[in-house]
């Protein structure tokens, strides 16, 4: 099915750039300057670095100051030592040296923060802060982690599948920010900002090469347009490197076919226009297109044992079917995942007559149906700042677009069992408008408050397609045996011809359609008690309203069995077979959109911050706050609309977060250290589950709901010291301890043969290592007329499950990444030649592990190897 946004696009463009157009044109002096916005040109933002205005001036001087880091988490610029919240901040310089350039390169700068896979899907983008807040492939639940792109607050969060250049910083928020930011981001925000265009002209290209055959190009150019009125930046990325697995089976007598790669072109054009000292506006245009293998990449790493943890031996233990007319040559195992294709030798056989079996630890995959995910998306955004007599008025006006189409295939070798994958499609509307104050000395308030509206729709196309193999794989064991392992020659090349058309040539959809409307007033003051003492609050109010639907769609339903069968002389026995064989995976008949009981529902977000200056460079804080998000309609796939299960109401999501803290500068400001207590408690956390299946004993099903509560307490510290002018050192690091607190059941380890149950009450949350630890050192030293540069930076991380049963594969150890970087280049920082290393020890680990199952080996998605890269950059 395709999703065409013709007709729906042009009403809520021409929406946004009426309201952009009215804002522009409003003039009349009634409001004041304030601090630098984000569409001012870009504040200097350097974190941790040394303020080297020249190599020669640093050598000069053996102690230098840590710079101001100027943040604008509270919608205006300020240091961020001055802001009462937890938060991360990472300047251009380092981004820059340490080749930050997505999502997937943040938690190792950032402790508490969490993503799913880089090797996944831009459907499995979801960030987490402090263990909470990942979700999986769900097209209907919004996040509890914002990612916010130049003031733009990403709906959908598969919007953040990108990479970007000239990056300003990165300000990771942690807790509950709704009453300062555009969407409710109960559990914290991702706020990246890019540097604004410049009336200084300036340009810059990089070339990076490597193992992997890694290619990678950037280039970004600045300056006017018209003097002091018109400015641009332009920016272009090509990204081009090959995947850690080989698909040996794609690959024969072809080019080599590797997964986990990275394959995009991105383009970003940018406009700053002030035509006087109090009105600014900035235009930003972008397209990402991505051709790349990400879907696949998991390591099959063991078959399983014979029997479950219990001693219930697992199902396909019997030997080859007798009475086939075929003897398997070689050896095989007789259980599992490579049990199953030798159970049924008959079929899943090579030409030489041995046994298929799939390859055993090793990155060499077979996959015959998997193809490449395309993702396309775009935007723009339209941000006006009007400055006078200390107010600030701000209108954020923005669109954003995105459709991919990924085929996931399975590791089948020459075998064409199924595909399955999904065609999306989602696009939102947003509008900001916001006041704020500038503080002052003696001002005892300052504030700011806003409204918020976002239209968004999230269309989903969930394909599943089927081969020839298809029916052989799904059919039960009696199914099976009644369909090919008959005496009569000609009664068995019937059931092998019924069994091949129950599947092949299938293709039926699960097809959804989500959207939201959101309208929110939000505000936050700051009360100036004292000159040291200082009491924020702020309230958010969110009328929310959300809509979905579903419907089946049965786009080639495959062969007619009754039809076929009298054809072939079949028995009505055989008939009765595959028609269950192919209702095993086409269990409903086809229905039109069904729509779920709609959720309107109003949301409430609030917090209160104290905050004290012991000193003018140690700042104590506390603060409490509430996030909310909101609630979804989910739909169990494959039931029919009358079935039980078919729709369940999530409810909505709440936090009560607790935070106590200090940030400071210590020994003549050449030491930051900043430390913060956290308690993190939410109710009604919208989690994933699989339970028994009330209409197939045995079987167990996935789906949404709430866990009534789970708790995050811990705490976090992040420490920079300058030595001297040129070596600094950091570290930032976090304990977190996230738990299940009250009953949630999870399936028992590799117990699957009964389907038992566990509570999780009180266990570590999976995939959330309690101990992280960043921490590294960068040294600059000029020698020879040249700036030479060494950086190294490690990641550790504690032993974890990636899975809530716990299940004795499932644990990573715990280990330590190191990436290492040495460059030199001109003292005017012209150009540079830089060696990165990542994986500097070649330290082997897992980004995930799975449990086996009664037809399921026991697989993992490795880590980054070793990974060499040479860049070049230069200024023109």
């Amino acid at each position: 099915m395709n999703k065409s946004t013709a007709g729906r696009l042009p009403a809520r463009t021409l929406t946004a750039l009426a309201v952009t157009a009215a804002l522009g044109a409003f003039s009349q002096p009634a409001l004041a300057q304030t601090a630098t916005s984000q569409a001012a040109p870009a504040a200097k933002v350097a974190s941790n670095q040394p303020n080297k205005t020249s190599a020669k001036k640093v050598s000069a001087s053996r102690s230098v100051k840590l710079d101001t880091v100027l943040v604008t988490a509270r919608n205006r610029s300020e240091a961020a030592q001055n802001v009462p919240l937890p938060i991360r901040v990472v300047g251009g310089e380092r981004l820059d040296r340490e080749d930050i350039k997505s999502l997937w390169d943040l938690p190792s700068i950032a402790p508490n923060l969490q993503l799913n896979n880089p090797g996944e899907n831009a459907r499995k983008v979801s960030p987490g802060i402090r263990g909470l807040g990942r979700g999986g492939a769900n097209d209907s639940m919004e996040q509890s982690v914002g990612t916010i792109v130049d003031g733009v607050t990403l709906y959908y969060s598969g919007q953040a599948w990108a990479d970007y250049v000239d990056l300003d910083r990165i300000e990771v928020l942690y807790g509950p920010q709704g009453t300062l930011v555009g969407k409710n981001t109960s559990l914290g925000a991702i706020k990246i900002a890019t540097k604004a265009p410049s009336f200084k002209a300036a340009s810059r290209f990089e070339v990076q090469t490597g193992d992997q055959n890694t290619l990678q190009g950037k280039f970004s150019t600045t300056g006017p347009l018209i003097d002091d009125k018109l400015a641009y930046r332009g920016t272009f990325l090509v990204t081009r490197q090959d995947g850690l697995y080989e698909n040996t089976y794609q690959s024969l007598g072809k080019a080599k076919e590797t997964w986990r790669e990275a394959n995009k072109v991105a383009g970003r054009v940018q406009f700053l226009w002030t035509p006087n000292a109090d009105l600014r506006g900035r235009f930003i245009f972008d397209k990402l297109r991505s051709d790349e293998r990400v879907n696949t990449g998991n390591v099959l790493e063991s078959n399983g044992p014979a029997t479950f943890a219990d001693g219930t031996a697992r199902p396909l233990t019997t030997p080859v079917i007798a009475n086939t007319g075929f003897t398997p040559k070689g050896s095989f195992e007789s259980f599992g995942f490579l049990g199953k294709f030798a159970e049924r030798a008959a079929w899943f056989h090579l030409a030489d007559g041995t046994v298929y079996q799939p390859k055993l630890g090793t990155t060499d995959i077979e996959n015959s149906e998997a193809r490449p995910q395309i993702t396309n998306q775009y935007g723009g955004s339209a941000q006006f700042d009007w400055d006078r007599d200390g107010y600030s008025l701000t209108s954020i006006s923005a669109y954003r677009y995105q459709d991919f189409d990924i085929k996931n295939g399975g590791q089948f070798g020459p075998f064409y069992i199924s595909n399955s994958g999904q065609q999306l499609w989602n696009d939102q509307i947003s509008q900001e408008l916001r006041i704020t104050t500038t503080p002052a000395p003696g001002k005892a308030w300052d504030y700011q408050a806003g409204l918020f509206y976002l239209d968004a729709e999230v269309y989903s196309d969930d394909p599943s397609y089927y081969g020839p193999d298809a029916g052989a794989w799904n059919a039960t064991r009696s199914q099976f045996t009644t369909l090919i392992a008959n005496e009569s020659a000609p009664l068995r090349a019937a059931g092998r011809e019924l069994l091949r058309a129950s599947h092949d040539g299938i293709y039926q959809s699960s097809v959804t359609d989500a959207t939201t409307k959101s309208l929110a007033v939000y505000g936050q003051a700051d009360w100036h008690l004292t000159d040291k003492a200082n009491l924020a609050f702020g309230l958010r109010l969110t009328d929310e309203e959300k809509h979905n639907k579903i419907a089946t769609e049965l786009d080639r339903p495959g062969q007619d069995l009754d039809q076929l069968g009298t054809q072939l002389g079949a028995t009505a026995a055989q008939i009765a077979a595959a028609k269950a064989v192919r209702l095993r995976s086409v269990p409903i008949a086809p229905f039109s959109f069904v729509a779920g009981k709609p959720i309107e529902d109003t949301l409430v977000a609030w917090n209160i911050s104290p905050s004290y200056k012991l000193s003018p460079d140690i700042n104590l804080y506390a603060s409490v706050g509430k996030g909310v998000k909101a609630g979804f309609i989910y739909f169990q796939q494959y039931v029919a609309p009358t079935d039980k299960g078919f729709e369940t109401t999530i409810k909505a999501e709440e936090t009560l977060d607790f935070e106590l803290g200090f940030k400071s500068l210590l020994l003549d400001r050449t030491l930051q250290w900043n430390a913060n207590l956290y308690n993190t408690e939410v109710k009604d956390y919208q989690a994933s589950w699989r339970r028994n299946n009330p209409d197939a004993p045995g079987e167990t099903i996935a789906g949404w709901g709430n866990a009534p509560k789970v708790l995050a307490r811990g705490v976090e510290t992040e420490v920079n010291y300058r030595v001297n002018a040129e070596l600094d050192l950091n570290l930032a690091a976090a304990y977190n301890k996230a738990t299940y607190e009250a009953e949630w059941l999870v399936q028992k380890p590799e117990i699957l043969a009964t389907n038992q149950y566990f509570d999780a009450n009180g266990q570590q949350i999976a995939n959330v290592p309690k101990t992280v630890i960043n921490y590294g050192l960068s040294y600059v030293t000029p020698w020879e007329g040249f700036l030479w540069r060494a950086t190294l930076q490690n990641t550790f991380k504690s032993s974890s499950y990636f899975n809530d049963n716990q299940a004795a594969f499932t644990r990573q150890g715990s280990y330590t990444v190191s990436n290492l970087s040495l460059g030199f280049g001109s003292e005017d920082k012209k150009w540079e030649l830089a060696l990165q290393v990542r994986n500097l020890f070649d330290k082997e680990y897992s980004l995930s592990r799975s449990t086996y199952t009664a037809t399921a080996g026991q697989t993992l998605t490795i880590g980054q190897p070793r990974l060499f890269q040479l860049n070049l950059k230069y200024s023109l």
